[in-house]
């Protein structure tokens, strides 16, 4: 495989749009997928770009993205305190400015924590290519059911991708090509995702900026899961994958209009399904073991109380779905104020 595919296009804005799909493919899988309850060579971003962005977006102006958005908490120890942010890494125009808790305690900060920094994100091309290939004679055809490969094929065959062509990756990579396609077809971009809203601006504001986690650390959780858990979470994928521009397009209504409680609660419910959907796998490793070591690393910070502000923005089934963000800190003895 020619890793150059893997290769960013010119400027810091277009890296982080171009690796999007790709490194958040964590928080996709899990709001996509599952709506019911060594030759060959990838396709480059490139050329997934010019298939898709001729595409119809879905029910472009069905719903009104003009709301405030998020979760907030706040945490105090000493002369620290500390936002934590319910963030969505998709999404739309009319999302900003968010409500004004939000956006005047990313101004208080003086350091921005960011799942990951991707201005400054490095990528092991070689080493998450060989993540996502098969380590030995299996191909996709093997773990597919003949029912579900031959859906893939014609899937991928509407965009001019031969399904022969990714026959050597693993279902969680093609999963992630897949949600490329969804996101292309969704009016959520990640253009206007709120992590690249405020990673902007920090930047224009020269504030600290310090990631949570690594491209690779993300990428190794993916492809950890047992073959059985990533043929469940593809084929789920495969099998709604009509549906899942508008379940997105949904779930970012409900997120930006988060101050209503019924769309609050349709939020915290969309994200539930999704992991209850996923056998217990799933949900422990990219959930709970994520949202203990997230926590871990922000007691440290709060503990070491040096009298900044701090302002976390991760993925929002991080602070909704337990154990969570927030609810590890509680455990660990904080007062978790939640203020949006």
């Amino acid at each position: 495989m020619d890793t150059s595919e893997f290769n960013t296009k010119e400027g810091m804005v277009n890296k982080m749009l171009k690796f999007t799909t790709l490194i958040y493919s964590l928080l996709i899988m899990v709001v996509l997928a599952g709506c019911a309850s060594n030759d060959s060579t990838s396709l480059k971003n490139e050329e997934l770009n010019e298939q898709t962005d001729t595409e119809e977006k879905v029910n472009e102006t069905a719903l009104d993205y003009d709301g405030d958005g998020g979760y907030l908490w706040k945490v105090v120890n000493g002369e620290t305190t500390m936002y934590l942010l319910g963030s969505i890494h998709l999404g739309h125009e009319k999302f900003f400015p968010l409500a004004t808790e939000i956006e005047e305690a990313f101004e208080n900060s003086d350091v921005i924590l960011p799942e990951i920094n991707m201005f400054e994100a490095e990528v092991d091309k070689e080493k998450i290519n060989k993540m996502a290939l098969f380590d030995d004679n299996t191909t996709l055809d093997d773990v597919l059911s003949e029912e579900f490969y031959a859906k893939l094929s014609d899937i991928f065959e509407a965009h001019g991708m031969p399904v022969e062509t990714f026959n050597h990756y693993q279902p969680w990579f093609v999963e992630g090509l897949l949600a490329d396609l969804v996101t292309k077809q969704s009016v959520l971009t990640p253009e206007y995702g709120v992590d690249l809203y405020f990673l902007k601006r920090a930047l224009e504001n020269d504030k600290e900026i310090v990631d949570l986690e690594t491209i690779e650390t993300q990428y190794e959780v993916l492809s950890g899961f047992s073959m059985d858990t990533q043929v469940q979470v593809l084929q789920s994928y495969i099998e709604t994958y009509e549906e899942q521009a508008d379940w997105l397009n949904q779930l970012g209504y409900n997120w930006v209009h988060g101050n209503n409680n019924s769309n609050r609660d349709a939020f915290v419910k969309q994200l539930s399904d999704r992991l209850e959907s996923v056998d217990k796998e799933y949900k422990e490793e990219f959930n709970d073991t994520r949202n203990i070591n997230m926590a871990n690393k922000l007691d440290e910070i709060l503990q070491n109380d040096s009298g900044q502000t701090y302002f976390v923005m991760v993925g929002s089934a991080h602070v909704v779905i337990d154990p969570s963000v927030p609810s590890e800190l509680e455990e660990k003895g904080y007062k978790i104020e939640r203020i949006y």
